[in-house]
This record gives C-alpha cells, sequence and structure tokens, in this order.
C-alpha cells in the first residue's frame, strides 16, 4: 500500500533527529492505522534501516537488543554487540547501564534508526530500551519507533510520544484512489472515504468491481472487504472484554440505523445502560436514531462475525424494530428476501438525508438500488435523495444521484432535478444553459420556471459570468415571470453595471435595509448582495445573523453561502480580525470532502490581503489561478491579478505591482466600478516607479469616474491617489487633506492604507512620528523596540493575542509591554492609544 499524508508525524521526526545530540521519539497508534508504513517512509527518507522483533525470537531474552544492534552502523554496531556479548546473563538494570555508557563514549556520526513494534520486543529488551532510550541525549543517535496502544504501561516514559491519528478526509480520498484505481468515480471515493473512516488497514481491504467502483452498480454497503491477513504476530480482531457490550455492538453494526428507544431497551435487557456506551464514544445519537460512532470499528466489528451470525442479528433487529419503523424492517428482511420491493427503502433515504443522516441515506439508497423498484419511482426519488444531498453539503454525492436519476418524464421532476444540478454544479457553461432552458420550455409553471432561471443566473454571478446572468434575467422578464427573485437579481445587476465581474469585489452607494425575516432564503440572500454592494455591513452582519438563527435550522448549502457572504464583508468592511474570524467560522460549516471553487478561493484570498497575518495569500492565487485554468472560468483571473498586484506593492516590489494591476484593467473595461481601488494602487505603483505622467493620466480618469458612481470607498480612493501626485510638491500637506476626508464610519482598512502610502511616497524626514508623543513629564523615557513593535500592531487592529503570535512571544509579555506603554504615554486604555497613534501632530503636541 502506497504511503499518503503523515506530514505532521513527519514533521515530527524531523525534529528528532535534526537533534544531533541524540534523541528518540515514540509514535503510538492501533493496529492497522498505518504504523509500519510510517517507519518505513521515516527511514527511506533518512537513509536508515527499519528495525523489527520476529515474533519467534520473543521467547529469547535480549533478542530485541540483537535486532536494534543491526540497524547501527560502524562503531556504534560493534561496541553494543561487545556488550551484549558479555552481558548475556546480566541483571536487566546493569546491562541497561553499560549500553548507555558505551553509547556515550562511543564518538562517530550521528546515526538514525527507526524500529518498529517496539513493544512487540521481548520484556527483557523492553525494560533496557526503556532506560537508554530515555538518555541518548549526548550520543549521537537518533531513533524512531512505532508502537501500540500503551494500556497503561510505563515503559518509554522519557521517549517523547505522539499518537499516529487517522488519515484526514482529503488523505483518505488520495489513498482511496490509489486503492479502487483510477477509474473510481468521485462519488464512490467519497462514499468510500466516509465509511473508512479514515483507517488505511481497511481502505487497503475494500474490493469493489470495476462497475461499481465506476459508479455503474449500486455500492455493497456496508463495503465489501477482503479477508484480513493474520499479521506476523498473530493479533486478532478486537474484541469487547464484556460480552454485554458486545452484544449490543453486534446488534447496532449490521445496520446503518437503530431506532434509540428500541436499541435503549436492547441495553437494558442486557443490564447494560445505554449512556455508557454514548459516553465511551462507542454509540451515537442523532434524534430518534443511533449508531456506531465510529464508522470504521463497525466496519471492523462487522468483519469479525460470520455469514449466519449475520444473518441471525438481521432477524432480530427486523423484530425490534417491528411496528413502528417499516423502512428498518425492510432493510434487515431484505438480507433474506432479494427479490422484495425496494421502494420503501429509497423513501427512507431521502427521509435520512433531509434529517442530516447523509451517510445512513447513502447505505440505504445504494441498498435499494440493489433490488426491485418502479422505474418512474425511482427516478423521482433519486432526483429528491440528490437534492437534499445537495442542500446537506454532501454535493459530490448529490450530483452522482442525480446523474443516475436519468432523464425524468414528469416535467416537475425535471425542473426540481435541473434545480438541484444548477446547485450543484461549479462550473456552470453552455451545457447547463441549454438544458434550462430546454427544461423551462416544457413546463407551463410560471413559479417553476422563474426560480430555475434566476438559480441558473444567480450561479452565474457567483463566478462572475454577469452577461449569462443578464440574459437569463432578461429572459424572465420577456416571459412576464418576473417576480421578487428577478426584481432583486434585476437590481443587483443594475449596482454592477454592465460589464462588471463580481459582485464580492463591488463597493456602491446608498443603503438599503436589510430582508424581510420571513423571506425565502434565496431571496434573503439576493437581498443581502445589495446591501453589500451599497456599504451597509452592519444591515448584512444583522441579517446574516437572523438567518443563522432561523429556525427550524437552514440547510448546510445556505449555511455555506451565508458564511461566505460573511467573509466578503467583513474583508470588505476592513477589518483583518473580523474577517479572519469569519473565514474560520465559514470553514467549520465545510463538510469533508467540500471542494473550494474558484469563487471561494477568491473570497477567502480577499480576506487574506486585508490581514497583516495573512501568509497564505499567494498560494491562494496561486490555487485560483490553477482553478480557473483547470474549469476554464477566465473571468475570476483579473481579480487575482488585483489581489497579487497589491501584495507586491505592500512588500515595495513597485514594478511587480504596476504589472499586475495593469495586466487586471486591461482585462476590464475601465468604467467598471469595481476597479477603481484597484486604479488607486496602479497609481501608486506608477508614481513609485517613476512613470508620473502615468499616474497623473490615471488620476484624471479615476476623478470622472468617481464622479460617475460616487461611493464612499470611491471617494477615500481619488483622496488617497490625489495625495500620492501632490506628494512631490505639497508634501505632508496633501495626506493631512486627504486624512481629513476620513469619517469614523470609514472601514479601518482605509486609515491604514493611507498612511502605508504616506510612508511610501514621503521623504522620511517629511513623515509623521511612527509613535504617539508621550507627555511631557515622561519625554525622557522612549519607548524600547519591543514595545515600539506592539505599539506598531496595536495600531493594525491586532488583539493581544494575534500580537503574541505575530512576535513569537506569550501573551503576558504583550500584556506586560502594554502595561510599560500605558505608562510612558500616560494613557488608559487601548482606545486612547490608538487615538494618539492616528492623531496628526498638532493634536499630539497640544495633547
Amino acid at each position: 500500500m502506497p504511503f499518503i499524508g503523515r506530514a505532521h508525524e513527519k514533521r515530527i521526526a524531523e525534529e528528532v533527529i535534526g537533534t544531533s545530540g541524540g534523541a528518540a521519539c515514540l509514535f503510538v497508534g492501533a493496529e492497522g492505522i498505518g504504523k509500519s508504513a510510517l517507519a518505513r517512509e521515516i527511514a527511506e527518507q533518512h537513509g536508515a534501516v527499519v528495525v523489527s522483533a520476529s515474533p519467534s525470537e520473543r521467547l529469547w531474552p535480549y533478542s530485541g537488543l540483537s535486532a536494534l544492534a543491526t540497524g547501527l552502523g560502524g562503531e556504534r554496531r560493534e561496541a553494543v554487540n561487545a556488550v551484549l556479548a558479555r552481558g548475556r546473563d546480566w541483571p536487566e538494570h546493569l546491562l541497561a547501564e553499560e549500553l548507555s555508557r558505551t553509547l556515550h563514549l562511543v564518538h562517530e556520526q550521528p546515526d538514525v534508526v527507526v524500529v518498529d513494534d517496539l513493544d512487540q520486543m521481548d520484556g527483557a529488551s523492553i525494560t533496557v530500551l526503556s532506560f537508554v532510550f530515555g538518555r541518548l541525549r549526548g550520543t549521537g543517535l537518533s531513533v524512531v519507533a512505532t508502537a501500540g496502544a500503551a494500556d497503561g504501561r510505563r515503559d518509554f516514559a522519557g521517549m517523547r510520544h505522539e499518537r499516529i491519528g487517522r488519515l484526514s478526509f482529503e488523505e483518505t480520498l488520495d489513498l482511496a484512489r490509489v486503492v479502487l484505481g483510477s477509474g473510481a468515480a468521485l462519488a464512490v471515493l467519497h462514499t468510500v472515504a466516509g465509511f473508512v473512516g479514515g483507517d488505511p488497514g481497511i481502505l487497503s481491504r475494500v474490493r469493489l468491481t470495476p462497475c461499481e467502483a465506476a459508479g455503474d452498480d449500486p455500492l455493497p454497503l456496508p463495503l465489501r472487504l477482503a479477508d484480513e491477513v493474520p499479521g506476523r504476530r498473530g493479533r486478532t480482531v478486537e474484541t469487547f472484554r464484556d460480552p454485554r457490550v458486545a452484544a449490543v455492538m453486534d446488534l447496532l453494526c449490521v445496520g446503518p440505523i437503530f431506532a434509540h428507544d428500541r436499541l435503549r431497551s436492547v441495553a437494558s435487557g442486557l443490564g447494560i445502560e445505554l449512556n455508557a456506551l454514548i459516553d465511551g464514544g462507542l454509540v451515537a445519537v442523532h434524534g430518534e436514531l443511533a449508531r456506531v460512532a465510529d464508522s470504521a470499528l463497525r466496519l471492523r466489528h462487522l468483519g469479525s462475525l460470520t455469514a449466519d451470525e449475520r444473518y441471525r442479528l438481521h432477524d432480530r433487529a427486523a423484530a425490534e424494530h417491528a411496528g413502528e419503523y417499516p423502512a428498518t424492517v425492510l432493510w434487515h428482511q431484505s438480507y433474506a428476501e432479494p427479490d422484495g420491493d425496494r421502494e420503501p427503502l429509497l423513501v427512507a433515504a431521502v427521509e435520512l438525508a433531509r434529517s442530516g443522516e447523509p451517510s445512513a441515506a447513502v447505505e440505504f439508497a445504494e441498498r435499494a438500488q440493489a433490488g426491485r423498484i418502479d422505474d418512474v419511482a425511482r427516478c423521482r426519488l433519486l432526483v429528491e435523495l440528490g437534492e437534499a444531498l445537495v442542500l446537506e453539503g454532501h454535493v459530490v454525492r448529490g450530483r452522482h444521484y442525480l446523474w443516475r436519476a436519468g432523464t425524468p418524464t414528469d416535467p416537475a421532476v425535471r425542473i426540481r432535478g435541473t434545480l438541484a444540478w444548477s446547485m450543484a454544479t461549479a462550473a456552470p457553461d453552455h451545457v447547463l444553459d441549454d438544458l434550462v432552458l430546454r427544461v423551462a420550455d416544457e413546463t407551463d409553471d410560471p413559479r417553476a420556471v422563474e426560480r430555475l432561471l434566476c438559480e441558473s443566473a444567480r450561479r452565474h454571478l457567483s463566478r462572475g459570468e454577469v452577461g449569462r446572468a443578464h440574459a437569463l434575467v432578461v429572459l424572465a422578464t420577456e416571459r412576464g415571470i418576473a417576480a421578487t427573485e428577478t426584481t432583486l437579481l434585476a437590481r443587483l445587476l443594475e449596482e454592477l453595471g454592465a460589464d462588471v465581474l463580481l459582485p464580492i469585489t463591488i463597493d456602491t452607494g446608498s443603503v438599503r435595509s436589510a430582508p424581510e425575516p420571513d423571506a425565502p432564503i434565496e431571496q434573503a440572500l439576493l437581498a443581502l448582495h445589495i446591501s453589500v454592494l451599497r456599504e451597509d455591513y452592519a444591515a448584512v452582519r444583522r441579517g446574516i445573523r437572523s438567518l443563522l438563527d432561523r429556525r427550524p435550522r437552514l440547510a448546510p448549502y445556505w449555511r455555506d453561502q451565508l458564511g461566505c457572504l460573511l467573509v466578503t464583508t467583513e474583508a470588505r468592511g476592513g477589518d483583518p480580525i473580523a474577517a479572519r474570524e469569519a473565514v474560520d467560522a465559514w470553514r467549520r460549516e465545510w463538510v469533508p470532502g467540500r471542494r473550494s471553487e474558484v469563487a471561494d478561493t477568491l473570497v477567502l484570498a480577499g480576506a487574506a490581503a486585508v490581514d497583516p497575518l495573512g501568509r497564505e495569500v499567494s498560494e491562494l492565487v496561486r490555487r485560483g489561478r490553477d482553478l480557473c485554468r483547470r474549469e476554464g472560468t477566465t473571468t475570476a483571473l483579473p481579480w487575482f491579478a488585483v489581489i497579487e498586484g497589491g501584495c507586491a506593492l505592500a512588500e515595495g516590489r513597485f514594478d511587480d505591482a504596476v504589472a499586475a494591476l495593469q495586466a487586471a484593467r486591461e482585462a476590464v473595461p475601465c468604467d467598471d466600478p469595481s476597479l477603481l481601488r484597484a486604479d488607486a494602487d496602479l497609481i501608486e505603483a506608477l508614481w513609485l516607479s517613476g512613470l508620473r505622467g502615468d499616474a497623473r493620466r490615471l488620476l484624471a480618469r479615476l476623478e470622472e469616474a468617481s464622479q460617475r458612481i460616487p461611493r464612499r470607498w470611491t471617494t477615500l480612493a481619488v483622496a488617497r491617489s490625489r495625495a500620492v501626485c501632490r506628494s512631490d510638491h505639497d508634501g505632508a500637506q496633501a495626506f493631512r487633506e486627504a486624512a481629513a476626508i476620513g469619517r469614523t464610519d470609514d472601514p479601518p482598512i482605509e486609515r491604514v492604507r493611507l498612511r502605508t502610502t504616506r510612508e511610501r511616497c514621503l521623504p522620511i524626514t517629511e513623515r509623521p512620528p511612527a509613535r504617539a508623543v508621550p507627555r511631557p513629564g515622561d519625554r525622557g523615557r522612549s519607548l524600547t523596540p519591543q514595545e515600539r513593535d506592539v505599539v506598531a500592531l496595536v495600531g493594525r487592529g491586532l488583539r493581544n493575542r494575534e500580537i503574541a503570535a505575530a512576535l513569537f512571544i506569550s501573551l503576558r509579555t504583550v500584556e506586560l509591554r502594554l502595561t510599560g506603554v500605558y505608562r510612558k504615554l500616560g494613557v488608559s486604555s487601548r482606545v486612547h492609544l490608538v487615538a494618539l497613534l492616528h492623531a496628526s501632530p498638532a493634536e499630539t503636541s497640544g495633547a
């Protein structure tokens, strides 16, 4: 099996091996988690030997020490072998002390040894090595070892211990692609990755036919596993010590779900408290349904049961659910009656998906499709299942079931399927437009047609394809079906202008109230987008909070849309801390395996660009460009160039900034209002590159455009650009006049931009003081360089914890330095300090 992931573990091994004086680390993990593969990978990277104990030698005392000696090189091996030859009959503590002393006396180049399954050595070797490995400093020997669960043992207490976790979802996808082959469908990979729970040992045993892997045939769920090959130590599958727990888990693992009340009754009849299993992490409960909490544990335990035991458990589970849970009864009976009608199973799959149980829904759906079901009902239910999965955020699986549904004959089902496909498709194109128009022509329901056209237009807008969105809105108007949603889209397009790229990048004028509390989510989102364009950020935040608190809870698909909009709002509002918190909150809503689209990457890059600690801007820009090329979405490329140009300007690479910003400007018509801020950066870059005539000409065009599009931040952009072009003769006065235009409700980032522009454009002798002037009694006590660093970051809006992270100091140190700053400058709060930092020289002198 190939080696996938484990970046964290490899980094720890690098740290240990980089300690040339000698160190040791023990990676602890369960059977099948990939310990041996990790050991081989580390050994290969460092040219070391993997040492492992042979099961046949465990009865021989010190056999593990002999194995370790084979991994050493040169004089160390000879010295250790000499000690072993003399000390075969020595007590363990004497041999341990002699080996440790010998390793310290040998003067040779640093060496690396990798030991696999250290805990499987003989007991005498474990005792000796526990002593030796805890005292490797000064020997030049680095040891990286793996072991199974510690089980409370205190061996190797002197070594650094790290637990090997399971693979992440993305790493599991990569490994599943290797195990199942390149022909495996993406939805199948997602399903398999979800069921194996990141356990590489189970994933390596998954066996699917080519048609199953390609998604043409239903998947065998629970997954079909090859028989486990006994390890070299002859281990068996882990069993539960308490037979009552084992009985409950036997019954629970044969099905994807179990009624919570029935399971509690079963556990009570066995004399065990179900809450104890829940608290212990064995059972998970969601609403009225219970299931095995760990999908990998379920597969392992299920694989340990014989076929007869499974059939017996299916019969008992069906009997337990008789009466109130017909779908679950049918699930279990389907193993004894493979030719029965499976439509109720597919109905149950739709309900499970809508109730937030996507894994159980997929398992029910695959089981249903493996049996007899009416074609018309099958098509309708698969469309409903795909729609439900898309709304739950599982877009890949949702697209898979929409594809398997085929072409519905019912116009209403076709509308529903096309709408779901439009929501799930990452790259709307002419093929999707043709499908939308064809389906719209086949139905007489005006509301359904409007919803379809508007959803497709909204998806086009999210990718910057304003022309296609405009054409769909015009079509809805011409057909006479335009209602509230079409009107909102028309207003949004009006705010954007005829040739504007992306709505998330635009700032526009007057304030508009938040959406109505009971408005449909589609209309509420459009209304919030219009408020963002009109700079009513406070109303947008209130609207998003209200929608997120709505009961019943919004589907994950819409919560994801709101999270993205909040990130955009905070980034455009110029608050780096709020933008960072919004990004974290947004990412917490992502389901495993969620794929970032071009628009998502652009939003993340924009948020990182306003963050002084945003170190991933370049990586996001690179990733966004790759996505643009892969998906054929060229409309977003200029905006990545705008972000790249702004970063180059901030880093002092003025020629690079000019090249990037001019390339973006040439790709977009000059009357695009969203490029006005980029024009301000381009004017500054041209000025600092010596192209002052070009800068003045661009300023004249910017002033003309700002009169046609009078918006608040365009006013600030023009003021900043005028100050740049006057700095050669008016100096600091030009920037004082630009600062006077500012208001207290302006985004903080605008003040930062103006200040950094002033620092770049003015000679050092004309720049204002970098810090506030102390009060007269303390003028002789200047700030230390460390305190000035803290003050500078406070001026950027960072909190104490973020300042500590930026300066690599503790939070307590930041607090102590701020206390000294307050005392020296005569201020009593952070607000007072920020006011001094942003005050004019006249104000500080009079303070």
